[in-house]
Parts: structure tokens; C-alpha cells; sequence
């Protein structure tokens, strides 16, 4: 095998692992109320433009995120 052989491995095996490690991260909206986490529901809620979906803020004053999950 060659140098370019190697390379072309190297590059689809990163590629694999960054899609394994970084797959949840754009699933939004999975969360549910008793997540582990110290979020709280606020009175923010909006309707998604791109699902139609009703989505509410949830807030987590201990690190200041903020969740966008659908009602």
C-alpha cells in the first residue's frame, strides 16, 4: 500500500470517529424534563420555522445554557 493508501484510511477513520462522537450533538430536542440536568422551564415559547413544532426554552442558571425542547 501506499502513502496516498494510508492517507485515504487515515481520513475515513477520522471522519467515522468524529460522526460517532459528534452524532447527538445535533439531535436538539431529545432531552426530556427529568434529564439530570438543572434546567428549568421558562416563558419563552416559539414555534420552530423549520418543524412547525412548539418548542419552550429551558434555562440551567448553574452554567447559563439554554435548551430549545419541544412541548
Amino acid at each position: 500500500m501506499s502513502i496516498v493508501d494510508w492517507v485515504l484510511i487515515a481520513i475515513v477513520v477520522v471522519g467515522i470517529v468524529a460522526g460517532l462522537f459528534g452524532l447527538d450533538r445535533y439531535r436538539g430536542g431529545r432531552k426530556k424534563p427529568g434529564s439530570g440536568t438543572a434546567a428549568q422551564p421558562t416563558d419563552e415559547v416559539f414555534v420552530d420555522a423549520d418543524t412547525g413544532r412548539r418548542m419552550r426554552v429551558w434555562y440551567d442558571p448553574k452554567t447559563g445554557q439554554r435548551d430549545y425542547r419541544p412541548e
